[in-house]
């Protein structure tokens, strides 16, 4: 963790990392980004990517991806909420719009929570690819 009241500089490992996330048609991991950085910087390292992921994840730039189905984050640059589908077949995630009634959702006030800061939603199935359509 950086000490309080250091600034942060924007490395060029770090925009080059924006610059996949940001071009970047899927979700992909710190590997995948780490073998599309070195195309750029060839001497990148694994670590250099995943703590500059870390930091840009903490500084809210990044959002980081856990999935139930697959060993491996994925990462995404900011953008609108939305939630991910995982196919647990081929390991996709895809975006998936919020359901309207999720606006509706309120736990402030009936339980221990004394605030919420975010929600993430994951849907778990098998993707057109892989499967019979799924029903909802």
């Amino acid at each position: 963790m950086k000490p309080a009241g250091k600034k942060s500089r924007n490395t060029r490992q770090r925009t080059v990392i924006m610059e996949i996330l940001r071009k970047s048609g899927y979700h992909p991991t710190a590997e995948a980004i780490y073998h599309e950085a070195r195309k750029v910087l060839p001497n990148i390292s694994l670590g250099t990517v995943y703590r500059n992921l870390n930091f840009l994840r903490e500084q809210g730039q990044v959002r980081e991806i856990r999935t139930d189905c697959d060993s491996s984050s994925r990462f995404e640059g900011k953008c609108p909420p939305h939630a991910h589908f995982h196919c647990t077949n081929c390991q996709a995630v895809l975006d998936l719009p919020l359901p309207e009634c999720l606006d509706e959702v309120r736990w402030e006030g009936t339980t221990d929570i004394s605030s919420i800061q975010s929600m993430d939603l994951h849907v778990i199935g098998a993707c057109r690819e892989c499967g019979p359509p799924v029903t909802v």
